[in-house]
């Protein structure tokens, strides 16, 4: 009897710990071996009871037991109650390494228990940290709403309940299709909640994680938000917490590319306040957005309707690049909303539209005086700012930058990125690596050198574009052939000639207008002719060649035939035979020669009749590379252009001397010329 009682109990055993083992095993490694020992073991304790090995049958049972309690824990640690809930142990938490956006904690699929008067709840469709959102029907005419119901933890809070139904009688005074209709509230207890009209859709926020709104699109939001912040500025009301979680696109909101009419809905007017103002806070909470945050709303100083219109930009900002202009901590990003500028959405994306990226960055100029005011911002929008303005301008800088798209790029004269050229690509139309020097000649053909070492036969290190970024010819090889190049480091066009410094071979190789080889001078040396260290190579109106050698310290001048002239060179002090360090060369279009003297920090003006002339003072910005080679370029009004290579920040001088602007290129610049643009052909 007692061995058949042995055999029960350890059959029900065995069918209780393999269920929770079973069970435990689905997601855990462990609870798959747990299944296994227990089967063993009870196959153990089963031979043991036919062969009459009480104590071994006994042995096995107490093994089971332990497996059994094994289970039971691994259950508990996986799922809040169970057993191991019960045995009082806590479930270890579980770092998980993501990939992407967490999603929004799932909302309740039975209809929650909440009963009003006047209307019917039927589901929860939006939760927030300070309560949630419910679709309801309203008894008197069954009307679909949506009921916004704070916690019941924070009715008590005077401040809370007071920002909380401002937004109904904020929302009350307005009739805009743009803007969400607020229907009726209580405020009694015990019942509290907001009945507003209920949108289908998805926030802003949750349209951009899933697609990018197109060019158009983006546009039309944006108008149909500056329409809507028009309206309520009007009645003397700010938002003050404009931000894509705050905007509402409701389904089948684009018809055909068009948005209809009441497609975009703004929202939330928890914070929305009269000219008056206050900071008036919420729990202890900071108010507003800092990512979308004014300045001056930052720093706690006057808000007004010109800080709706710095959070409108920041918020079309996003929606043009794909990602927000400030980024970190709250405290970061309040130092960049005072103190730093982003990079212009051009810069970001090239495909930006300009008259695009110029309205957005006119929305969050600092200054709240210096932005447009909605009126403004509208019109540009209805102008048109989906296409570039032509780009005429008789003059360009050209850049090379350390950038994928739009490597090579053209800047107008005032340093605002215009039109990219050419990408850094393997694929038709792209460039192979990044150029290191640029040169353009009279006809506005683009020169370019490339550092071209990629596996295989190198192609040609020289190419000449097109103005409008289409390759016309390319040439120079690799190699140390007669017209062949090692490593190109200048370029210069003049005349029908073109002039590439390699400084690797010592040599200046001139080629034709076609690329075909003419003629190489120079070779190591001392100068007289010849070079230690050439880094850079300029000509003159009148086909006079200029090398700067950084390895004899000095210019040299030579003829457009390689003949040598004479040389310039600075002398540490008058009674020193040393010379300064040069690290710079430009020549303008009468012919004086601009020097960069790396000790004095100046770039010293030599006027062609060979006196000397004005001094720009060049100072070198933190993060700059020091050793590196200054560009210059000086245009026929005698403004000076200068950017240390390797360096973002291009500073532009007047004839006088005087720095104009600074502007950071926002990638490194490798390369630079101004280049001659012809006149656009009239129909």
């Amino acid at each position: 009897m007692s061995v058949l009682l042995n055999v029960l109990l350890l059959a029900a055993l065995f069918v209780v710990g393999l269920l929770l083992s079973v069970r435990a095993s689905e997601r855990t490694l462990s609870g798959l071996v747990t299944v296994l020992s227990l089967a063993l073991a009870a196959l153990l304790a089963v031979l043991a009871l036919r062969e009459g090995h009480l104590n071994r049958a006994q042995g096995a049972l107490v093994v089971v037991a332990v497996l059994l309690g094994s289970a039971a824990l691994a259950l508990g640690s996986q799922q809040a109650g169970g057993l191991g809930a019960l045995l009082g142990r806590r479930a270890r938490p579980v770092r998980v390494q993501r990939t992407a956006p967490p999603r929004p904690p799932a909302l309740a699929a039975t209809v929650p228990d909440l009963h009003f008067q006047e209307y019917e709840v039927l589901d929860r469709i939006g939760v927030g940290g300070m309560g949630s959102v419910y679709r309801a029907r309203r008894k008197l005419d069954g009307r679909i709403v949506a009921l916004k119901v704070p916690q019941e933890k924070y009715l008590a809070d005077s401040k809370f309940v007071k920002r909380f139904y401002r937004e109904a009688e904020v929302l009350q005074r307005f009739s805009h299709p743009n803007i969400v209709r607020v229907y009726d509230y209580r405020m009694e207890d015990p019942e509290h909640y907001i009945a507003m009209e209920f949108l289908d859709g998805a926030s802003l926020e949750a349209v951009l994680e899933a697609r990018h709104l197109t060019f158009a699109e983006s546009a039309q939001v944006l108008r149909a938000l500056a329409d809507a912040l028009r309206h309520i500025h009007m009645q003397n009301v700010v938002h003050r917490d404009i931000k894509p979680a705050n905007v509402m696109i409701l389904k089948q909101a684009f018809v055909d590319g068009q948005l209809r009419e009441g497609g975009v809905k703004l929202m939330d007017f928890g914070i929305a306040v009269g000219r008056v103002l206050t900071r008036l806070t919420m729990t202890g909470a900071r108010v507003g957005t800092p990512i979308y945050m004014a300045p001056e709303q930052a720093k706690g100083q006057r808000v007004d309707a010109r800080s709706d219109v710095y959070s409108l930009g920041l918020l079309a900002y996003e929606v043009v690049t794909g990602q927000t202009a400030f980024k970190g901590s709250y405290e970061a990003v309040v130092h960049q909303q005072v103190f730093e500028s982003p990079k212009p959405p051009k810069q970001v994306n090239i495909e930006v539209p300009g008259r695009l990226s110029d309205l957005i960055l006119h929305m969050i100029e600092k200054d709240p005086a210096a932005r447009p005011g909605l009126d403004e911002v509208i019109a540009r929008l209805d102008a048109g700012v989906l296409t570039d303005e032509l780009f005429t301008d008789p003059v360009a800088l050209a850049l090379s930058v350390g950038e994928k798209r739009a490597a090579l790029r053209l800047l107008d004269l005032q340093g605002k990125l215009r039109l990219g050229l050419r990408d850094l690509s393997s694929a038709e139309g792209g460039l192979p690596s990044l150029p290191n020097a640029l040169a353009g000649d009279e006809e506005g053909h683009l020169y370019l050198t490339l550092l071209d070492f990629r596996q295989g036969r190198p192609g040609p290190l020289v190419r000449k574009l097109a103005p409008d970024g289409r390759e016309v010819t390319a040439f120079g090889r690799y190699g140390l052939a007669e017209g062949e190049l090692l490593q190109p480091v200048g370029i210069a066009a003049s005349r029908g000639q073109v002039y590439v410094l390699d400084a690797e071979a010592h040599h200046v190789v001139v080629y034709d207008a076609q690329g075909r080889f003419v003629r190489r001078f120079g070779g190591r040396g001392e100068g007289l002719g010849r070079f230690g260290q050439p880094r850079a190579i300029a000509a003159a109106p009148d086909g006079q060649i200029y090398v700067l050698d950084s390895g004899n310290r000095e210019v040299q001048r030579f003829t457009a035939q390689g003949e040598y002239l004479s040389r310039y060179a600075f002398r540490l002090d008058r009674g020193s035979e040393a010379l300064r360090d040069l690290d710079g060369l430009g020549v303008d279009p009468s012919g004086a020669v601009y020097i960069v003297d790396s000790v004095a920090r100046k770039v010293r003006k030599i006027e062609p009749d060979g006196t000397p002339g004005v001094a720009f003072g060049l100072e070198t910005l933190v993060g700059e590379p020091e050793g590196a080679p200054w560009l210059l370029q000086i245009s026929a009004e005698g403004q000076l252009y200068a950017v240390r290579q390797g360096g973002q920040v291009l500073r532009t001088y007047s004839a006088a001397g005087d720095l104009l602007a600074s502007r950071d290129m926002y990638a490194p610049v490798q390369a630079m010329t101004l280049l001659t643009r012809p006149l656009p052909v009239e129909a």
